[in-house]
């Protein structure tokens, strides 16, 4: 990955050759001449990578100082340019008394440091001869390590079906039998079933197939899935099995306060009013997991089942109360099914020169699922016999006992067959915790801040052309998709990834790899010397430890000046931060672009950070935070300022100075102070509805606004004695390119003299929350959007009921519609409604009492999701003919 660091330096510089000319200005030819040596090692790099040249092992060593030499280009140039901003904001005074003989210094000091960087580069140049390494001309002579066609990412796919995976029909029947025998054999004990196996076999694709079957279904009143991994955590664990038993009441997981113990209790008690009720345990790693959760499930004597997947022979062993049933390998005409269907998706046939190659290329996976779906992300959109044959030539695995090894292998080469540009956010998925699903939103902020995105225009020559990095990181991800090295997790309403992850032994080899570039470092502490030399660390403990929380312990771990990015993970164990721990987090990452704190307990955020300059994204969830320093203005750089976790209700003026601020996120309402023009603000959310948030919208201050949340609530003070729809209308009408609104605590839908919806036509995406009033007029004014996608009513905070109409032609693009704990008490569709809705949801909606008969001859419609219906909805559902119950996903109320 050498290469995508030497590049992401090389674009670093043309930026700041481009957008900071004038702090480069007294080094500009020296960062000139680095930047065209950059370029040049650049294309010794692609043409060395994936090829057995690396392999050898002086080309992989000198590889290795090329990359350092890139850290150590970066080092320098970040520091000169804090020290030239440091510079600026002196007065004249303090230039001449104090910072005349420094500069000079400094400036000998980097143009010595740059050279010596030059020096070391026309070394190991003058040396390539001697590896064997054909250099490619600078006259522009491609090679196969170049840059790869470019081509549009197709649009994105959803994964394959759990239940057409080719080879496990057998493996399920085999696997309802075991959980289902002894309901027929009047065994109603507790029974716990489980499956083993190595990792990328199957276990949890045959536990999901299993689940979904229509005999369990029938057999099983209640049924329940909940994820484990060697990283157990109890909260998310008892959690996932809530959402399933009681989706009304825990749809909003993030809001639950309750301990461990007393979820537990909670799932044993629904599970105790369940009746016959499955739990599927999937991945358990240990016997003390196992120990710690089976007190949830209580044995009712009536016939109840626990489906357990584990690695371990022995977790299944000691927790079943059967044998184990050993998932097996996959034979050879099952690996070419499997490979068949995720090449060609039934919509093509194999070119006949191609089946004999496929077929050995499935063999040679040794039946393993993983690797075959690996291999079918290889072979995407090769359909050249040469090409075929070359992946093929490349599998050198050894089939032996050490099944991990052989995963490996598997791979690296899916991983040496990805795109320069692809490879570190790739390997950034290794930064996140085992089992952690990672929200996408979150995780393209990151990439952005980190740098990882080519946003550099290549056929320009310019950055202007290139299209916004939050794009090219959706279609970043989107490839990453398609190759299945990236898990979807879940989807939003409206089908785009929410969360997503990368398999354990992805993560495990991304963790290996990136260890290995020093790109990262995953630990509980930072207290591994190796740690010190990563650029990125990844704490999936606490940052600081009651055991460590003086300075004096800390200043061993001091030499952690090059490391870029911070990511904690845990939740921090000491009631709030000391001024010494602070002192030393400013100084040892000093060169920081992500800072992610996390749940760090902390009242207050020191002046000190704003010496962090080259800060790009900064967040902190602390319930105790409630204020924003003014200080956080240093920060020139900083594009996303994630404060959710923080109860913060205003900040100073000062903030608006950070004009490269893409993403401000807070839980709100906050109220917004005076602003300038905020040029690159693109999420704005939550504030409050007042007449100042409504000035400073109508006045332009955010032109390129897409996201907003606004909360309405209404005060004693004479702040919001505004109508609310007034303020509404003010604060939509400049923002020309928004596109997802979330309204919380509105009254009404404004709409001007003439009845026409005041929101922008750009909108795609509407959630109301905790909103006062609602009805068909309303309904119809939002119908009007031309581009509305996704509409959600939710949590009415009035006792009001009311009665929904859409009129014929309304809602003509929507896609999504959700009512959740809304007091609607009828709902009809006229025909020409809503033509385009694909899902319908509705959950909690307990005045609701039918469903309009004109939605199932929607010719869109895929999916009708209720949840938590009226008894009188609930029978009315029962009766639906069958050619619409295809349609239809119902979750009864719970009975309590």
């Amino acid at each position: 990955m050498a290469d995508a660091i030497v590049n992401f330096l090389a674009e670093k510089l043309t930026r700041l050759l481009e957008e900071e000319a004038k702090l480069l200005t007294e080094v500009h030819d020296n960062v000139t001449s680095l930047h065209d040596q950059l370029k040049i090692l650049n294309l010794f790099l692609k043409e060395t990578q994936g090829t057995k040249q690396r392999e050898h092992g002086l080309v992989a060593e000198m590889v290795g100082q090329i990359r350092d030499a890139a850290y150590q280009a970066e080092d320098i140039i970040d520091t000169y340019v804090a020290d030239m901003i440091r510079r600026r904001k002196m007065n004249r005074l303090e230039k001449v008394v104090i910072g005349s003989v420094n500069h000079a210094l400094m400036l000998h000091k980097v143009a010595v440091k740059i050279g010596d960087i030059k020096t070391r580069i026309d070394n190991r140049f003058g040396n390539i001869e001697k590896y064997g390494v054909r250099l490619i001309s600078a006259k522009g002579e491609k090679s196969n390590g170049e840059e790869e066609e470019t081509e549009r990412v197709r649009k994105q796919r959803s994964e394959v079906e759990e239940d057409k995976v080719a080879g496990f029909e057998s493996y399920s029947r085999a696997v309802i039998e075991k959980l289902t025998a002894r309901v027929r054999d009047r065994d109603s004990r507790l029974n716990v079933v489980s499956i083993t196996g190595v990792g990328g076999l199957g276990k949890t694709t045959l536990a999901r197939k299993t689940y979904n079957n229509v005999r369990v279904k029938d057999t099983f009143s209640c049924r329940a899935w909940g994820y484990v991994s060697n990283d157990y955590r109890p909260r998310e664990f008892f959690l996932s099995l809530l959402k399933c038993l009681q989706p009304g009441e825990y749809s909003d997981m993030s809001e639950r306060r309750e301990s461990d113990e007393e979820l537990k209790m909670k799932v044993r008690e629904c599970l105790n009013k369940s009746g016959k009720y499955l739990v599927v345990v999937d991945d358990v790693w240990e016997t003390q997991v196992w120990d710690e959760i089976k007190s949830a499930f209580p044995d009712a004597n009536n016939g109840s089942r626990i489906l357990i997947t584990s690695r371990s022979t022995k977790v299944a062993s000691y927790a079943g109360t059967t044998p184990p049933y050993s998932l097996p390998f996959l034979n050879k005409q099952k690996s070419w099914e499997l490979l068949f269907k995720k090449l060609f998706k039934g919509r093509r046939k194999c070119p006949p020169e191609l089946v004999e190659l496929g077929k050995s290329i499935a063999e040679r996976c040794d039946g393993l699922p993983l690797a075959i779906i690996f291999m079918a992300g290889i072979l995407a959109n090769k359909e050249l016999h040469k090409e075929w044959s070359d992946i093929k030539d490349h599998m050198d695995w050894h089939l032996g006992s050490d099944n991990d090894n052989i995963l490996m292998d598997i791979l690296r080469l899916s991983y040496d067959t990805l795109p320069s540009r692809l490879k570190p956010c790739f390997l950034y998925f290794g930064m996140f915790p085992q089992g952690y699903n990672i929200p996408v939103k979150q995780l393209i902020r990151l990439w952005t801040s980190e740098g990882l995105l080519t946003t550099h225009d290549s056929s320009s020559g310019s950055r202007t052309n290139a299209p916004e990095p939050e794009y090219i990181a959706e279609q970043y991800l989107a490839e990453l998709v398609e190759r299945s090295l990236v898990q979807v997790i879940h989807r939003t309403s409206y089908g785009s990834v929410k969360t997503c992850r990368v398999h354990l032994v992805l993560r495990h080899f991304c963790i290996s790899e990136a260890r290995k570039d020093k790109f990262f470092q995953v630990g509980g502490i930072i207290n591994d010397s190796s740690q010190m030399h990563s650029r990125r660390l990844s704490l999936q403990g606490t940052l600081f430890h009651k055991s460590s929380v003086s300075s004096t312990s800390l200043s061993n771990n001091s030499s952690v000046s090059g490391t870029r990015s911070l990511l904690c993970f845990g939740k921090e164990e000491v009631s709030d931060v000391k001024k010494d721990q602070w002192e030393w987090l400013f100084k040892s990452f000093k060169l920081a672009r992500v800072l992610d704190l996390g749940q760090m307990n902390v009242t207050s955020l020191p002046s000190g950070l704003k010496k962090l300059i080259h800060l790009r994204y900064l967040s902190i969830h602390s319930h105790n935070l409630e204020t924003i320093p003014d200080s956080l203005c240093n920060l020139w750089n900083l594009e996303t300022l994630d404060l959710r976790g923080s109860p913060i209700k205003s900040f100073s003026a000062e903030l608006w100075q950070l004009k490269h601020l893409r993403n401000l996120l807070l839980l709100g309402p906050v109220v917004l102070p005076e602003s300038e023009t905020m040029p690159n603000l693109q999420t704005l959310s939550t504030v409050a509805l007042d007449p100042r948030t409504a000035s400073l919208l109508e006045n332009g201050r955010f032109p390129e606004l897409k996201k907003l949340g606004l909360h309405y609530e209404k005060r004693d003070d004479t702040m919001c004695e505004c109508d609310p729809r007034v303020l509404l209308q003010s604060c939509l009408h400049r923002l020309s390119y928004l596109r997802k609104l979330k309204l919380i605590g509105t009254t009404e839908i404004p709409q001007n003299a003439a009845n026409v919806c005041v929101f922008p036509s750009t909108i795609t995406k509407i959630t109301l929350t905790k909103f006062g009033f609602f009805n068909s007029s309303a309904m119809n004014t939002l119908g009007k959007l031309p581009n509305l996608l996704v509409l959600k009513l939710s949590s009415q905070k009035s006792d009001a009921s009311f009665d929904l109409h859409c009129a014929a032609g309304g809602f003509s693009k929507l896609q999504v519609f959700v009512m959740v704990e809304i007091m609607v008490k009828s709902w009809r569709v006229v025909k020409g409604s809503m033509p385009s809705v694909q899902r319908v949801v509705v959950r909690n909606c307990e005045y609701l009492t039918e469903l309009p008969e004109e939605i199932w001859s929607l010719t869109a419609l895929c999916q009708v999701n209720v949840s938590c219906p009226s008894r009188k909805l609930a029978k009315t559902l029962q009766n639906l003919e069958v050619k619409n119950k295809r349609k239809l996903v119902v979750y009864p109320r719970s009975t309590n």
